[in-house]
């Protein structure tokens, strides 16, 4: 049924979802990343953040760093957990501040793989 609605799509139709799903990832403040996908990301350490966030109902502590990602002038956060920030942090006292940031698994599962761009 759904690639029946799909074919029915119009071109105008098409390029209204399109321009609307550019938008909503214009506007979103934060850095997305799907499992297994990977994003070379500028880190700016001048501008990291420790903020609190609940978690399966557990409050708990993230770190939130102001990031632009490669190609474009926009800055975005990416929030981690204290694991992904020590490995991050490494890297960034080495002035090492362009990194190749890769997601693993989803949820509780989430694991992230840091390396130097």
């Amino acid at each position: 049924m759904a690639n029946n609605i799909e074919a029915q799509l119009s071109t105008k139709a098409k390029e209204n979802l399109q321009r609307n799903a550019e938008v909503r990832q214009r506007d979103n403040k934060f850095i997305k990343l799907q499992s297994g996908e990977k994003k070379i990301l500028q880190f700016f350490p001048e501008k990291i953040e420790q903020v609190e966030a609940e978690f399966n109902g557990k409050k708990t502590m993230r770190f939130r760093y102001t990031v632009m990602k490669e190609g474009s002038n926009q800055e975005k956060s990416l929030e981690v957990g204290k694991k992904t920030s020590e490995e991050i942090d490494s890297f960034l006292m080495e002035t090492t501040t362009k990194l190749k940031v890769q997601r693993f698994g989803s949820g509780i599962d989430t694991r992230y793989h840091v390396i130097p761009a």
